[in-house]
């Protein structure tokens, strides 16, 4: 039986948040059961305390509601863009404690989360207040990429002193945003780590000042001329008579280099930097501490910075550079690692290992010219609202589907998968696999037709935004037509096969007998 106090879905209807707040209590299972609540740009984050009192078919039936997913330790409601306003009505009329989405990781972290769930959580909430300065980055650096390719001969930049103007200073910004990036890591870590954030940028800064030497600027850039290993860099430099080394008389280390958009050197530093900050505040007797807090932080995380943790990381750093250049432009590695990568892309969002990607675009831009993989976010994100699409014209007489459909699309088609990744993809499953395949075969067809983007930025149709119109990288050439068309066919193709497999897939037998038992476990519930 329907309760009274039920509200209508209909679009005519305005949905009245405060009976909304105290029906999805309830079925949450009471306040008792709701530990703590947070939202992000479209989702509900609540921590649960005991999740087999929530009703969740019935959760899923509420207005508003596009579906429903656990993650990081999490029950998260997906809402869509307008979630903020049922947040607050929400957490006014409950009375449930309202905390930052970053509080909430942390609660779900101890309460249920083991190491690895903990390492994840920290990755991502050091990353989520830098991404702004990276898409703003990227879209800056692919702004210039249009000014400087090559159309057959045709260079804006050649068009006139303007445009060299605005080349240049657009490259300012864009050094900030990119090159500078350890800075950005070492603040948001103290930041994390409720350390002193000003010492964090200080520690950042120690990183990339002169006389330390921009090694990218020094060799030539990024790409076909770069040498990938720190020492040949560092002989490099040598060659060039650059004072490379600190001379101390009886030795010359540590290396006088730069940590030039290095994202590994940089949050080890981050991390042992805002340890020594912590432990310093409190043992330093409180009448020195105005002086012996800054340069105990400060001078021993740069000599640990210069004369270990920094090299260490620029090698590993580099051998990951190496590692996913090589996959992506070895000759008959290329033919298979697009498609694999792919495949696996959105599988490895459901396990949050994704936030490792953003970290990797940048090294794989900083030391090897541009990256795939940030085109395989794309094609990932285009692909889930493809499959959605499909869903939609399977079921096209449930009227429930273009409700929970069309927002879902319009989300992925802007960067934000969840809402149809968790709302319909997942929990039917076939679109999931539809989508899936289709991005495996999106990114191939960009790794072939050398289809690379610098750094990253908004992760999907925008990101053509971000294509280089000639790859920048090491042994790849871009066919005729340049990065941007290949783009755009790549990810028509994307689109295409993600609807017309997920239009299939929903015939075959195993797929329907999936989604039978998934109805009749949400009808026994």
């Amino acid at each position: 039986m329907q309760k009274k106090d039920k509200i209508s879905k209909s679009k005519a209807v305005k949905v009245d948040l405060i009976a909304w707040s105290q029906e999805m209590l309830e079925l949450l299972g009471g306040s008792d059961n709701v530990i703590s609540a947070a939202h992000c740009l479209t989702r509900l984050r609540l921590v649960i305390k005991d999740e087999a009192l929530i009703k969740k078919s019935d959760v899923e039936k509420m207005p508003s509601v596009k579906g429903t997913f656990k993650s990081s330790g999490q029950f998260q409601i997906i809402i869509g863009t307008d979630v903020e306003k049922y947040f607050k009505e929400f957490v006014k009329v409950t009375g449930i404690k309202s905390v930052s989405k970053e509080e909430s990781k942390a609660i779900a972290a101890n309460e249920k989360g083991n190491l690895f769930v903990r390492g994840l959580n920290f990755l991502g909430e050091v990353f989520i207040p830098i991404v702004p300065v990276l898409v703003a980055g990227g879209i800056i650096l692919g702004f210039r990429n249009v000014l400087e390719a090559d159309f057959n001969g045709w260079k804006i930049v050649e068009q006139g002193q303007f445009w060299v103007g605005l080349n240049d200073f657009l490259w300012i910004p864009a050094q900030v945003c990119f090159w500078w990036l350890p800075v950005h890591i070492c603040w948001s870590i103290f930041r994390k780590m409720e350390a002193d954030q000003v010492l964090g940028i200080v520690v950042g800064l120690c990183l990339m000042v002169p006389p330390l030497i921009n090694t990218y600027e020094v060799i030539g850039g990024t790409g076909k001329d770069s040498p990938i290993w720190i020492w040949d860099i560092i002989k490099e430099l040598q060659k060039q008579g650059k004072d490379a080394a600190f001379d101390w008389g009886f030795m010359k280390y540590p290396w006088k280099i730069q940590y030039t958009a290095q994202v590994i050197p940089a949050f080890a530093i981050g991390i042992v930097g805002a340890h020594i900050n912590k432990w310093i505040k409190r043992i330093s007797p409180g009448y020195i501490s105005q002086i012996s807090v800054p340069l105990v932080t400060i001078i021993p995380t740069f000599m640990i910075a210069m004369f270990i943790v920094g090299p260490v990381g620029f090698v590993i750093a580099s051998a990951i550079g190496y590692a996913v250049s090589w996959s992506f432009t070895n000759p008959i590695a290329k033919y298979f690692s697009g498609f694999i990568v792919g495949f696996a892309y959105a599988p490895i969002v459901l396990t949050g290992v994704h936030h490792l990607f953003n970290a990797i675009f940048i090294q794989d831009t900083a030391q090897n010219g541009g990256n795939f993989l940030f085109i395989g976010t794309c094609a990932q994100a285009i692909a889930q609202g493809g499959a959605v699409i499909g869903w939609i014209l399977v079921n096209r007489k449930d009227p429930r589907t273009k409700d929970v459909g069309i927002p879902s699309i319009v989300s992925a088609y802007l960067g934000v998968t969840e809402p149809a990744m968790y709302g319909v993809n997942l929990k039917h499953m076939y679109p999931f696999v539809a989508a899936s395949i289709a991005t495996g075969v999106g990114l191939e067809i960009a790794v072939i037709s050398g289809t690379s983007a610098y750094n990253s930025g908004n992760g999907a149709w925008l990101g053509i935004l971000n294509v280089q119109a000639e790859s920048q990288i090491a042994g790849v050439n871009t066919w005729i037509g340049t990065g941007y068309t290949w783009f755009m066919i790549s990810m028509l193709i994307t689109t295409a096969l993600s609807i017309s497999l997920t239009m299939l897939f929903s015939k075959v037998s195993y797929f329907k007998k999936f989604n039978i038992e998934m109805k009749a476990a949400e009808l026994l519930k």
